[in-house]
């Protein structure tokens, strides 16, 4: 098979909808995978799976994509163990993501800021702002960072649109509303969706593949 065979997968369970998912796209067709509902799922499972509904091998794997966080702890660290050990032991390309990133790809164009909030735990929320180049592709404007959750909606403007899980996007609305914000509830962030342009991908190699974790050293800007 001469053709590209891209992977992508995530752990991060972003909007606490499934523990792990994967994709395969494979001459721009893309086969998806999930664990059903209740079950936590076994990522090697499910890559092989995909792999065998896609009738290609493993070892045929050109290139993988995954989020690098923030996320689940357990979710990411088995995600990122996965692919080093890919990396290591095969010539693939693996391109990784900020998930925060990610999440705020969900709000779509008509936006010139884009914010993606996430509950870090312990009074302190995870955000990210973005604004996309002439190219479409989201860009940070400032440093991913943990802040107590005043300071986070603090750096909000009118017109921005802020992306985060619906959960978390009920319980803000009021105050979204008040600041002139539209909020955009994300629900179902699968591994599929780590196949769009405009994501802002790195190539880190294998020592540098690191998790962000929801909590650890991540939530100190």
């Amino acid at each position: 098979m001469s053709e590209a065979v891209e992977l992508a997968l995530s752990g991060s369970n972003l909007t606490a909808d499934v523990p792990f998912s994967v994709a395969l796209r494979v001459a721009g067709v893309v086969h998806a995978l999930r664990p059903a509902a209740g079950e936590r799922g076994d990522l090697a499972r499910l890559v092989a799976d995909v792999c065998a509904r896609a009738n290609v091998q493993p070892d045929q794997l050109t290139a993988i994509r995954l989020d690098l966080g923030p996320g689940s702890y357990t979710g990411l660290r088995v995600a990122v163990t996965f692919v080093r050990f890919l990396q290591r032991f095969a010539a693939v390309r693996v391109q990784a993501v900020d998930s925060l990133a990610w999440l705020a790809a969900r709000a779509g164009t008509g936006s010139d800021r884009v914010f993606a909030l996430l509950d870090a735990r312990r009074d302190r929320f995870h955000r990210g702002v973005f604004a996309r180049d002439p190219h479409g592709v989201l860009q940070p404007l400032l440093p991913s960072a943990a802040l107590p959750l005043a300071d986070a909606l603090a750096e909000l403007r009118a017109g921005d649109r802020c992306v985060l899980p619906a959960a978390l996007a009920t319980q803000l609305a009021p105050e979204l509303q008040a600041r002139g914000v539209t909020s955009v509830p994300a629900a179902a962030l699968l591994a599929e969706e780590l196949f769009a342009a405009d994501l802002p991908f790195t190539s880190p190699p294998a020592e540098e593949l690191l998790p962000r974790y929801l909590m650890g050293s991540y939530v100190d800007p």
